[in-house]
């Protein structure tokens, strides 16, 4: 059983894996057509309302810092939220937390 067990676990590492991708692939598509002008627009945002320090955990090689939806909100606009969460089909609140989740992984790609 312990093959088995190995081969269970790596193959659902591999969706799992996938799936993060997944959803990165499409909240990167989601910025670059919004008015913000994509992720690098999203953390010049970021920059600009006092989290430069987050955003360089992110993609200064380090270990990377969580942002939460309250920060998030503190920096982009209502309507940016709003763009977001329409383009996600999401609700507001969801969308950031979406957002809040995988962005720092998504900058950090970038990097």
């Amino acid at each position: 059983m312990g093959l088995l067990d190995d081969v269970m676990g790596a193959a659902k590492g591999a969706l799992l894996q996938g799936a993060e991708g997944g959803a990165q692939g499409i909240l990167g598509n989601v910025l670059q057509n919004s008015s913000l002008g994509g992720l690098s627009g999203v953390l010049t945002q970021l920059n600009g309302a006092g989290l430069g320090n987050l955003v360089s955990s992110w993609t200064g090689g380090g270990q990377g810092q969580p942002i939460s939806v309250d920060q998030l909100k503190s920096a982009l606009t209502p309507e940016h939220v709003q763009e977001i969460a329409h383009a996600l089909n999401l609700p507001p609140d969801s969308a950031l937390a979406h957002l809040a989740e995988h962005l720092p992984m998504l900058a950090g790609n970038q990097a």
